[in-house]
């Protein structure tokens, strides 16, 4: 009675807690925004360049709205006169095209007439909200008062902008109801009873309320920015993991009949689980990229949260819900994995080390992409507006590179334009014909994409050429430069200290170094053989051939903290058997005991993950796909067989 005692009072105070945030604190999608700067520090050369842009040739800031106007035939002067004249009357702050002469408006209308744009300013520092109501307010308003048969298209920062927010607040809540069903569907399997398949589902969502309010306390009342990408992972990864530890506390309840002892035998199981997750995302903290950066406050909040919820709120359901009947089961496929890896354990090894290097092998020939629109989906407004603008005019006529030089000796500067229009990438260098005192601009038009790797390249080698020469460059093709840069440098110093934090945790689980570095390798070769088998089906099947550069890392962080729980579940469960048995028989053993467990959590994780491939941007998609995968791998390869072979042949060869 007095353990039922103890289990209602932390029930209780968990609702009281959940309830109060509810009431007093904003939701985190209250408070979600997008990084400034492109996601770039103030030190980049590119936003240094911007901000000179600005101060020496802007008299205001703002964000760009590139409003595309499309017809199926050749538009008439007068057409394109009257929608010029109605656009400049309802927003005053437009350059006045009506007023420029019919034949010099090649700059805005296409040579055949079937496409013109109009560029529009929203000024002010506005929140990523504030941009997506202006967007809606503006195409409401434009349809009213262009004429029949024009299609219009809403491109630019601020028309992707608006997109990336209707994207991600349409997509949550299939999202969310998705991961709630699939894991609702797959529990009611492994455990044939609606009470214990809800009571997971149940503390996931009394977790995610109150992670999601201190989220957005967190946003409200710090300069933290809260991404919604990192929204839809979070919830994800909260009710996977919440998932997880149930069917592990459940497992040892069942086995002990006591909740107490239960949860006495798994707590540290739980910690260590945990603290992988947690050490991963705090890691990447330590990144330049603010989109990396950014991903840290939101996960670590909700990892410690389900860490104490998996400690104190889920063994008081379990406990309050009657206690379950003993069962000694035995599975056959468990214990024959468990002998056959401890017994011929080079004939395990080397056919999946063969399997999982050629994955990996393969992961190092992906080509990545800066460019964001291309993960998005082919029917979104930006996207066809910027595909229209590229098939009107050129594509880099979409995103002119600025030239900024600071001088006024026309000698100089002549020079330097001389330089630019020899280079065979760039179709045209156009002097600006606004003044400042101290600098001279330029734009400069590619014969490219302006996101691909080429103009990325090419702008690059301008900018270091030039560089002696008080020369600075901005705009859309240099910030992906630097972003590619400092993503290189990103990439190397997470994935680095996370190897060696997990690998020192894992250390102090097993108070073994050999094993430590076993469970390291193999992970980080899933890793690899996951990015690569994925990235090859999307290619293979789907036909993309290159992917963002964001999916390594997000795939690596992730991969690895959740993908060394089930190594650790492992882990945990051989230093008990050890006390019985022999070291290949407490292997052999602790491989049967934690096998329905994992592979049940395995499974369930996968699923949670591959929900991501129904979202609408492909980043997300491939990146649910890879962790899926990984998942997998890990749950039925990696932990059942290849770890248990590794541990046996580095323990002969003492």
């Amino acid at each position: 009675m007095k353990n039922k005692r103890t289990w209602l009072i932390t029930l209780t105070s968990w609702l009281v807690i959940v309830g109060l945030l509810s009431f007093l604190a904003p939701s985190s999608k209250e408070v979600a925004s997008t990084s400034k700067n492109a996601g770039l520090p103030e030190t980049a050369l590119s936003i240094q360049a911007d901000k000179i842009v600005k101060e020496n040739f802007s008299s205001s800031e703002g964000i760009p709205l590139l409003i595309v106007f499309e017809k199926d035939k050749a538009a008439t002067d007068e057409e394109i006169q009257s929608i010029l004249t109605l656009m400049e009357k309802n927003y005053p702050g437009i350059p006045q095209f009506s007023k420029i002469p019919l034949e010099h408006r090649a700059s805005f209308v296409s040579e055949d007439k079937k496409t013109f744009f109009i560029p529009l300013v929203l000024e002010g520092q506005l929140e990523s909200k504030e941009i997506h109501e202006q967007v809606k307010e503006i195409k409401k308003n434009v349809s009213n008062i262009i004429p029949a048969g024009f299609s219009n298209y809403y491109t630019g920062p601020a028309g992707i902008a608006s997109d990336t927010i209707e994207l991600f607040s349409q997509a949550d809540i299939v999202l969310l109801l998705a991961t709630v069903a699939i894991i609702f569907i797959l529990l009611i399997v492994i455990y044939r009873s609606f009470i214990l398949a809800i009571i997971p589902l149940i503390v996931a969502g009394i977790v995610y309320g109150v992670v999601d309010r201190l989220i957005g306390l967190t946003g409200k009342f710090t300069s933290i920015t809260i991404e919604n990408q990192a929204l839809s992972i979070m919830m994800i990864l909260l009710f996977a993991v919440i998932t997880d530890y149930s069917l592990l506390l459940y497992a040892r309840y069942k086995e002990e009949q006591d909740m107490k002892v239960a949860l006495s035998k798994t707590k540290e199981t739980i910690l260590f689980s945990g603290g992988t997750i947690l050490a991963g995302v705090v890691i990447l903290a330590f990144a330049i990229y603010e989109p990396y950066r950014n991903f840290a406050p939101v996960f670590a909040i909700a990892v410690i949260i389900m860490l104490i919820a998996g400690l104190t709120l889920l063994p008081a359901l379990f406990a309050l819900v009657k206690t379950p009947k003993k069962k000694e089961k035995i599975t056959k496929l468990w214990a024959n994995a468990g002998n056959v890896s401890t017994k011929k354990p080079w004939k395990v090894a080397i056919p999946i080390l063969l399997l999982l290097g050629i994955g990996t092998w393969h992961a190092t020939t992906i080509v990545y992409s800066y460019d964001l629109l291309a993960s998005f989906p082919e029917e979104l407004s930006s996207r066809e507006g910027f595909t229209k603008l590229g098939e009107a005019f050129s594509e880099g006529e979409i995103a002119p590179t600025t030239i900024l030089v600071k001088s006024k000796d026309d000698k100089v500067t002549t020079g330097i334009q001389e330089k630019l229009e020899e280079r065979p990438l760039i179709s045209q260098v156009r002097r600006s014909t606004s003044e400042s005192d101290k600098y001279t601009q330029f734009s400069i038009i590619l014969n490219a994409n302006p996101y691909s790797k080429e103009a990325l390249n090419e702008v690059e080698t301008i900018r270091n050429e030039l560089k002696d020469q008080h020369v600075l460059v901005s705009g859309e093709t240099v910030k992906q430069v630097d972003i590619r840069d400092i993503n290189n440098r990103d990439r190397l110093l997470v994935m680095g200290l996370m190897t060696v934090l997990i690998g020192l945790m894992l250390a102090l689980q097993t108070r073994s170094i050999r094993a430590s570095l076993l469970m390291m390798f193999s992970i980080l070769l899933s890793f690899g053989a996951a990015l690569g088998f994925s990235t090859w089906i999307f290619d293979v099947f789907f036909e993309y051939k290159s992917f963002s550069y964001r999916i390594p890392l997000y795939t690596f962080v992730f991969l690895v903290a959740l993908g060394v729980d089930y190594s650790i579940m492992l882990m945990s469960r051989l230093k008990e058997e050890r006390k019985q048995y022999g070291e290949l028989e407490a292997i052999a053993k602790a491989v049967e005991k934690t096998g329905s467990v994992i592979s049940s959590a395995g499974l369930i994780l996968a699923a949670t993950f591959a929900v991501l491939v129904s979202q609408p941007v492909m980043e997300l998609k491939l990146f649910g796909f890879a962790v899926a995968v990984g998942v997998l791998l890990d749950t039925f390869i990696v932990r059942p067989l290849l770890l248990p072979a590794l541990l046996t042949i580095t323990k002969r060869g003492k």
